[in-house]
């Protein structure tokens, strides 16, 4: 009796307990299964559509004025920027111009130290050191970019840096005014090779230096026109390249009849013979030679 009096309150508690935890997870279930429903209810409802435009709207426009302030501190920015760039290059170059100046001005005293010596100038003069100031000068650029040939022995180190910033390359050629490789500073055309702009101003150079006068194209006539004896002479600068259109060779050929005289300068040796079969035609390498007999007929004519 006893043991069926403590059992029946346990069993009361326990099936207590089961419809408590059975209700429960009914609403738990029913509130799983009412979830998508409830979730379509909000973001369908127009509240909460005006909410979420309303904050990408503020969203946009915060992100918008940072970036118009970063652009404006950036343009302010920019003109110190490049000023500062400027001050600094700046400052480099008369660095550099001053030791330039300090070694010339070094050079120049010991030059007159031995003067001095040799009694070229009067012992009692006294040396008077020269201000700091007079070592810095300014960089005078005397070249012409558009003239495309110089020889680089001819201009000072600042024109030949001039030139490399304009996009000019130094070769090494041979001069044929003196025989002997020499570096060029070189800037051709689009559609023309270093060899073709060294040689056709090379030509000319040596031509002039003995009195004949020449004049260059760039057009459909020869590279090289000039007169010798009341003749007409051309000079053609080839590559070779006109093989690749025979047309070509047949337009070029009709201009070159009307002159008196030409001929082919050929860069490759190889092709020499093939440019002979359309006329006369010498390799580079026994131009000089050539333009000898031109300048002998030349200095017979003026005598």
């Amino acid at each position: 009796m006893e043991t069926d009096e403590l059992l029946t309150p346990f069993i009361l508690l326990t099936i207590a307990f089961s419809v408590a935890f059975t209700k429960s997870l009914q609403e738990i279930e029913r509130s799983i299964q009412e979830f998508p429903n409830k979730l379509f209810t909000l973001l369908t409802h127009p509240n909460f559509i005006i909410t979420i435009f309303s904050i990408a709207f503020l969203g946009i426009i915060f992100l918008t004025n940072i970036r118009h302030k970063s652009r404006k501190d950036y343009k302010k920015w920019e003109p110190e920027k490049e000023e500062i760039v400027k001050e600094l290059l700046q400052k480099k170059v008369d660095e550099l111009d001053y030791e330039d100046n300090f070694d010339e001005d070094i050079n120049e005293i010991d030059e007159e130290d031995e003067e001095d010596e040799e009694g070229d100038i009067d012992g009692e003069e006294a040396f008077e050191p020269i201000p700091i100031g007079t070592y810095r000068r300014s960089v005078s650029i005397k070249v012409d970019s558009n003239k495309r040939y110089f020889h680089k022995k001819n201009i000072t180190k600042h024109e030949v840096k001039y030139l490399l910033n304009e996009d000019y390359q130094i070769k090494k050629y041979k001069n044929l005014l003196n025989g002997k490789m020499e570096d060029f500073l070189l800037q051709p055309r689009h559609n023309e090779s270093f060899t073709h702009l060294f040689l056709t101003h090379n030509i000319s150079e040596f031509l002039e230096k003995n009195g004949i006068e020449t004049q260059l194209f760039i057009t459909k006539k020869p590279d090289i026109v000039f007169e010798v004896q009341g003749k007409k002479f051309a000079i053609e600068i080839e590559t070779g390249s006109i093989f690749s259109k025979i047309s070509r060779m047949k337009e070029k050929l009709k201009v070159l009849e009307n002159y008196d005289k030409w001929f082919f300068v050929v860069t490759d040796r190889n092709k020499v013979k093939k440019y002979k079969k359309y006329g006369d035609a010498v390799d580079k390498r026994y131009v000089r030679s050539r333009l000898d007999k031109l300048v002998k007929l030349a200095k017979k004519a003026q005598k």
